[in-house]
């Protein structure tokens, strides 16, 4: 059996669990690959790493959002909107990252998803959505501005880690603009996807994802398999469910990576 066969093997059931969970939990499923992306590739630097987590993350909340759209469950005009603030943050936190030393961007990474998992296992924030129905109505002039800056700002990190931006945004988009869990994972992935990709194209204009693509394209079909199958899952568990599923699994991946740093 040649390499490539055996790597495929190896790398397209990652992407294939990936894109199940992360389109379960409107992550975009880079809050999981990243950590899996550095402990299978322990010499690469940063940019490597996050361009080829944002490229899959595109593949990901791109087949995740089309079937939120066929459920009905995406927010248009919240999504259009909190997209067009994502971009320029995108741009900004993708060339950040060429910047930013290997031990630090682990140890950061590994901070922030311990930060966001407490937050969520102390206060899980299912229970402070609107309903599908109201979550689905045209917010206010209020809602519109917290919605643009904190999607402008999350661009900027999240690009900046290669993670998507799932586990912040959908936090954010519950618990300020008490969004249902579900409209919030779907209309987080539709802006992912556009946010995803933006950063995406600014790598390989930097000429990253060269020598990662066939890497990249073996966890890309992966995510796209398994992206429907986390929307359906979706479908059958409770909002608040589906944030503990997101709180716990964070907890552990940022524990790992911060104890690979002692």
């Amino acid at each position: 059996m040649s390499p490539e066969i055996i790597e495929f093997l190896t790398l397209a059931p990652i992407g294939f669990a990936v894109g199940a969970y992360g389109t379960l939990v409107g992550a975009g499923g880079g809050s999981v690959l990243v950590p899996v992306l550095i402990f299978l590739y322990p010499s690469a630097d940063p940019a490597s790493l996050t361009a080829m987590s944002l490229a899959v993350v595109f593949f990901n909340a791109y087949s995740g959002t089309l079937a939120y759209m066929r459920m009905g469950r995406v927010n248009y005009r919240a999504g259009i909107l909190f997209t067009a603030a994502s971009i320029p943050g995108a741009i900004l936190g993708t060339k950040l990252v060429y910047s930013l030393p290997r031990n630090l961007f682990d140890l950061f990474f590994g901070l922030l998803l311990m930060a966001i998992a407490s937050v969520l296992a102390i206060r899980p924030l299912g229970s402070n959505g609107r309903s599908a129905a109201d979550s689905s109505q045209e917010m206010d002039t209020r809602f519109d501005v917290m919605g643009c800056v904190g999607s402008a700002y999350i661009a900027v990190l999240s690009s900046l880690l290669g993670i998507g931006g799932g586990i912040i945004h959908v936090p954010f988009l519950i618990r300020t603009l008490r969004f249902d869990p579900h409209i919030a994972t779907a209309t987080s992935h539709f802006v992912l996807s556009f946010m995803a990709l933006t950063a995406t194209i600014t790598h390989v204009v930097m000429g990253e994802l060269s020598t990662q693509l066939p890497q990249t394209m073996y966890l890309a079909v992966g995510v796209m398999m398994g992206a429907p199958v986390g929307a359906a899952l979706s479908t059958r568990l409770h909002g608040g469910i589906i944030i503990r599923v997101l709180a716990m699994a964070l907890g552990l991946v940022g524990a790992r990576l911060l104890l690979r740093l002692i």
